[in-house]
Order: structure tokens, then C-alpha cells, then sequence
């Protein structure tokens, strides 16, 4: 007669992944826990700590085994839940959006700063204004400025149909679908034709990484996130030089654009933008930091209206 197999607890479980995930090294194998066991039994919020005595069927425990296998093959648990936490929100993923990552938030910071500093937050809250997102993805980024400036409007622009569709439905469920559109077309190919929309604030994440690196990315980059939200060329700066010269056409006399940039970009970008007659903006003269102490964002505009 063969044994059966004794019944698991919740608690105990918890404590078995816990364990595992100690072993192959995982940095917070707490809160890794807590959301692969959460996604596997359709837990939401407070309903983990709710039943630590729970018996967990055959079922349940496969659920949790198969995602814990997933982690412990390197695989990021955004990528396995489906969605990552980005500013203020949760935003659902797929496997053709970049992995949005705390280093990006630095976009937001930026933007939210300068719009600050021209009145936008205290003496003119309700002007609309308009937002364009070169490169969208999931859109958390364009989305995320949406929810600060309930005004505000925006354009999301991505190569990617697939990626797109991602962006649209995180619009939607996050309950700003009706302020946002999104083109799938390549960078600003098209937009700058008289007559054509302006905006105010233009906001890029590009591909920023020199190709011969990608190979040697940590795992969880080079394994899992599309290549093509990567790869900047040879040197990684051909996204920039394809949209820097192309800006002024599609943005209002006073406009902002802010790029997210790679650790040690900032001189050669800057020089990019001084070219097509843009000077750093803001009392941070553009630069701003990410928590590492990297320049990992720069904010210009038409030399004109920089200050």
C-alpha cells in the first residue's frame, strides 16, 4: 500500500518556498513567496495572512510548484505574475513590453518637478496639457503622468502592435483610456507636419543598450525582456539620434522632452540636444539622478524657452 502524501499547510508551505528560494540565492525570498503563493491561489491583498492553517489541495500546491519552478530558473516575478508595480499603480505585462523598473520612475520625478516649477501643480491645475510618449510599451509611464494631471491628455507611440495592445488595456483598466491614444508607427515618423498636434511634455525610454552588451545582461534582462526595447546599436545612442533632430516639429514653443539614458550616456546625448538647439531645463539643468546616483534622466528644451 503505497503512503500518502501528508497534507500541507498553507503556513507550511509558505515556509517550504521560502526555504527554496533561500537556496538559489534570491535576494527577497520573503515577498517572493508572498506573490508567486498570491498569484497561484488567486489571493489579493490582505487575503494571504487571512488562513495559515488552510489545507492546500494536490491542485494548489502544483499551481505554486510550477511558478516556483519558473523562479528558480532565473525568471523575474513580474514576468510570472504578469504585471509590475510602477510609481503609483500595478501595470499588466506581456512578453513584448519592457519590464518597467524603478530606475525609470526617475522620468516621472523629473517631469513632475519641472511642470512644478512652470505652475502646472499650484497656479494652473486644470490647463490641458499634452503628453507624448515615444516608445510607450506597457505604458506606465505615459499613463502614470495621466493620473497625476486629471487634464491632461497624451499620445502613446510604439513599433510594436503587440505591445500596444498592452499599453491600451492598461489604460483602460487603470481608468484613463478615454485621455490617451496610442499610433503604432516608428518613433516620430509622420507627426511633423504643419498644422500637426504639439505638445508639451515628450517623454522617451528607447532602446539604450550598445548591442554587443545585451548578451551579457543580468539574466533577468537579457532572458526575458524583448530585445528590441534594448538594443540602442552600436553604441547605443541611434534611437536618440533619430528622434533629437526631429523634436521641435512636433513640440509647443515651450515644450519639454526628458530621456531616459544609460549609466555614462548623459555627455553624448546632451552634445545630441545642444545640436538640434535644445539647452538643459530646470534647476537641475536638466540632470537628475536615479537612487544608484546615476544620471539616468535628461530633461531639455528649444534653447529659446530653457532656463
Amino acid at each position: 500500500m503505497s503512503e500518502q502524501p501528508l497534507p500541507t499547510h498553507f503556513r507550511t508551505c509558505c515556509r517550504n518556498v521560502i526555504q527554496v528560494l533561500e537556496k538559489v540565492g534570491v535576494l527577497t525570498p520573503e515577498l517572493d513567496a508572498r506573490l508567486l503563493i498570491s498569484h497561484a491561489l488567486g489571493l489579493r491583498g490582505a487575503a494571504f495572512f487571512l488562513e495559515p492553517d488552510r489545507l492546500l489541495s494536490e491542485l494548489e500546491l502544483g499551481e505554486i510548484a510550477q511558478r516556483l519552478a519558473r523562479r528558480m530558473a532565473g525568471e523575474p516575478i513580474s514576468r510570472i505574475v504578469g504585471e509590475r508595480g510602477f510609481w503609483k499603480h500595478e501595470f499588466r505585462l506581456s512578453p513584448d513590453v519592457l519590464d518597467p523598473r524603478p530606475d525609470s520612475e526617475t522620468l516621472i520625478e523629473a517631469s513632475l518637478e519641472l511642470l512644478e516649477e512652470r505652475g502646472h501643480l499650484t497656479e494652473k491645475p486644470h490647463e490641458k496639457l499634452c503628453f507624448l510618449d515615444l516608445g510607450t510599451g506597457s505604458g506606465a509611464l505615459l499613463i502614470s503622468l495621466l493620473l497625476e494631471f486629471d487634464q491632461a491628455t497624451g499620445v502613446g507611440i510604439d513599433i510594436s502592435t503587440q505591445a500596444l495592445e498592452v499599453a491600451i488595456a492598461n489604460a483602460e483598466r487603470l481608468g484613463c483610456g478615454d485621455r490617451v491614444r496610442f499610433r503604432a508607427q516608428n518613433w516620430l515618423d509622420g507627426m511633423g507636419d504643419e498644422g500637426a498636434e504639439r505638445f508639451d511634455l515628450v517623454i522617451c525610454n528607447p532602446p539604450y543598450i550598445r548591442h554587443d552588451d545585451i548578451d551579457g545582461l543580468a539574466p533577468d534582462v537579457a532572458l526575458f525582456d524583448p530585445h528590441g526595447a534594448l538594443d540602442g546599436g552600436h553604441d547605443g545612442l541611434d534611437p536618440y539620434r533619430e528622434i533629437i533632430p526631429q523634436l521641435t516639429s512636433v513640440m509647443s514653443p515651450e515644450g519639454i522632452v526628458i530621456f531616459e539614458i544609460g549609466e555614462g550616456q548623459h555627455t553624448q546625448i546632451n552634445a545630441l540636444l545642444e545640436a538640434a538647439g535644445f539647452n538643459g531645463v530646470g534647476t537641475s539643468n536638466g540632470q537628475y539622478k536615479d537612487l544608484a546616483g546615476h544620471i539616468r534622466a535628461l530633461a531639455a528644451s528649444p534653447c529659446s524657452t530653457a532656463g
